[in-house]
């Protein structure tokens, strides 16, 4: 529709001032995207992106963190391997010392001087164990050892005489094995279960009948050794010709618990004299309380409940039933069984040492794996965040030259159209 000159609304500069004002506020919204290199820098830029943006940001940074918080466990996973590595090779010490002492060539004071270095390493087994920390938090003192799961009670033969199947063993195995001229049994499953067993080594001897030194007839010694108490106790069996004799040793069972082993002796023959085999006893081990010494727990992801915990045992010399390891104990029917039954707990020992790095080290892999994994996702969900709220430079730019270039001609079409409306003073000439 056309329309005449008019004084009281410019409708030309009204026209150019809306589009100007526009350019204007879009070339303000491209300055801000370029000075700050972003395409989202407010919810009224893209608020749906926006949101998808920042849920994104939480989740790469949070991924950073697990990341950082899963090196922290593995460093402190490897300080607790070092001090175990250290424990480990002094146990190998003490048991090269008792494998020492176990000669009877050596005398009491040969075995009280091995047993000074032996107390001395077992105290630096107990410093270690005290003083392993890592950022203050102790490692090796049992402090953070978690679930730990229990040990049932078992037993080993050892001998320096060949071994020889005259029987079978019962209560919880199924091989059958003699030694000497003795068989096993456990009597009962209740020697796998009881909280009571203790730690013993038994010697079974064959020796000349000390009640008839004439007699054809040999008798057997057995000596058990309580690792617990040091204490000795030896029992004579004589045996005869067509006799089979039975000797139990009593594990400190309590009351209503068949708890115990069971020696089946056959005839020994004057040329089984000076035989001798061991019988090496280990105790039941309860599981550990979790509630009074909690696991470490790291966040191990970037949501609730990724988690992993790391459960570390104690160990020192009492959890490693080492602690009163005394090579200079001795009997007077053999002088060298501390020794031998010492021998037997190291081995023990440090099978419960290699255990706890092997469970460590299997912790160290999976803490690695998982650092792996947070790092990857940080880098996809920052990828995927860029993709959405990072300005398209080369495109903003382009943008940015078009607007300019509109503010300025929309300005100078502004001057025109306010400079069009004198015309109207021509009328009056």
């Amino acid at each position: 529709m056309a329309t005449g000159l008019s004084i009281a609304t410019n409708l030309l500069s009204n026209a150019v001032q809306l589009n100007l004002d526009n350019n204007q506020t879009q070339l303000q919204t491209v300055v801000t995207q370029l000075s700050s290199g972003l395409r989202i820098n407010t919810a009224a830029d893209d608020p749906s992106g926006n949101a998808i943006a920042t849920n994104l940001t939480s989740q790469y940074e949070a991924f950073n963190q697990a990341s950082q918080n899963v090196q922290n466990a593995n460093n402190a996973a490897q300080v607790a391997l070092g001090a175990l590595t250290q424990q480990t090779d002094i146990l190998q010490r003490i048991r090269t010392l008792a494998v020492e002492a176990a000669s009877d060539v050596n005398s009491s004071s040969d075995r009280i001087n091995l047993q000074a270095e032996v107390s001395q390493l077992l105290l630096e087994v107990n410093r270690i164990a005290q003083d392993t920390n890592f950022n203050g938090q102790q490692l090796l003192d049992g402090s953070h050892q978690g679930d730990q799961s229990g040990t049932e009670a078992y037993f080993t033969i050892t001998a320096n005489a060949a071994l020889e199947a005259v029987g079978a063993q019962s209560g919880g195995t199924k091989n059958s094995t003699g030694f000497l001229i003795a068989s096993v049994a456990v009597t009962a499953d209740a020697f796998f279960t009881s909280a009571n067993t203790a730690d013993e080594t038994i010697e079974v001897q064959v020796v000349a009948n000390t009640t008839n030194p004439t007699a054809a007839t040999p008798e057997l010694e057995v000596t058990q050794y309580n690792s617990s108490t040091s204490a000795t106790t030896t029992t004579f069996l004589s045996l005869g010709i067509a006799a089979q004799q039975t000797f139990t040793a009593s594990l400190n069972g309590a009351a209503g618990i068949n708890n115990g082993i069971t020696l089946h002796f056959s005839t020994p023959t004057i040329g089984d004299i000076g035989q001798t085999a061991y019988l090496k006893i280990s105790k039941y081990v309860a599981p550990s309380n979790y509630a009074t010494a909690p696991a470490f727990n790291f966040q191990s992801g970037a949501n609730e409940g990724d988690v992993i915990q790391l459960g570390i045992a104690a160990t020192n010399t009492n959890t490693l039933r080492i602690s009163n390891v005394n090579l200079a104990v001795s009997s007077s029917s053999n002088p060298s069984l501390a020794a031998e039954d010492a021998i037997g707990q190291l081995d023990i020992a440090l099978q419960t040492l290699t255990t706890q790095q092997a469970q460590l080290g299997a912790v160290v892999v999976r803490l690695g794996i998982d650092q792996d994994n947070d790092n990857t996702a940080a880098v996809n969900l920052q990828a995927s965040e860029s993709n959405i709220a990072d300005l398209n430079v080369g495109q903003a730019t382009t943008e940015f030259t078009k607007l300019q270039l509109l503010v300025q001609v929309g300005t100078s079409v502004l001057a025109q159209s306010n400079a069009n409306a004198q015309s109207v003073l021509t009328l009056f000439r």
